[in-house]
């Protein structure tokens, strides 16, 4: 148990890390290219759905309030841990990979910028906001490494709730911008899970 402690720590720490670097690249993305923001708070909306449900998963487990182990699945530890592991660090390879692939195209914010071409290729072949099912698939490993099945929910549910706003908006912005580019694009894709949805 004391192994899997480390490794979830190590990995949530990466996953900060590459948080952090993400908004570097955008930062350096924002800085050489002119864009049209058509936001509309999602990326707040993103973040408000996702900060405070962390707090919150975490509160749930290690607060004396809750010692009677209110929510807890720690009898399907460490196998659940480790699952959350292996989930945490698959999300962040797909979200850095969906990055990578839309390179200087790549914001945090809803923009369309000068010269935007529509990416289908790589990852994006398949779907349409890998990045943002890296994100979710993360956050469902930190909830499964925290062992509680309330803290869970709230990892999952409030943040899928602001990413499919943030797909609404984005999916209105790319329509109205590339037409029936995109429409086509989304005929032949799923959003976030390959050949489901």
């Amino acid at each position: 148990m004391e192994f899997l402690r480390y490794l979830s720590i190590t990995l949530f720490v990466i996953w900060c890390v590459s948080e952090i670097v993400i908004s570097f690249i955008n930062a350096i993305n924002k800085s050489t290219v002119s864009s049209t923001g058509a936001d509309r708070f999602s990326f707040l909306i993103v973040w408000l759905s996702t900060i405070p449900p962390i707090l919150f998963a975490y509160l749930i487990q290690r607060h004396s309030i809750f010692s009677n182990e209110f929510g807890s699945f720690s009898t399907l530890f460490p196998f659940l841990g480790y699952l959350g592991c292996l989930f945490i660090a698959l999300g962040i390879t797909i979200r850095l990979i969906a990055v990578a692939t839309l390179k200087q195209q790549f914001t945090t914010k809803v923009s369309i910028i000068e010269r935007h071409k529509l990416v289908d290729t790589g990852i994006y072949k398949i779907i349409r906001h890998p990045a943002y099912l890296g994100y979710l698939t993360s956050l469902l490993g930190i909830g499964l490494v925290l062992g509680n099945w309330v803290g869970l929910m709230a990892l999952v549910v409030l943040p899928l709730l602001g990413i499919l706003y943030r797909i609404y908006v984005e999916e209105s912005v790319l329509l109205g911008h590339f037409g029936s580019a995109y429409q086509e694009y989304t005929n032949r894709t799923k959003r976030l899970l390959p050949r489901i949805w």
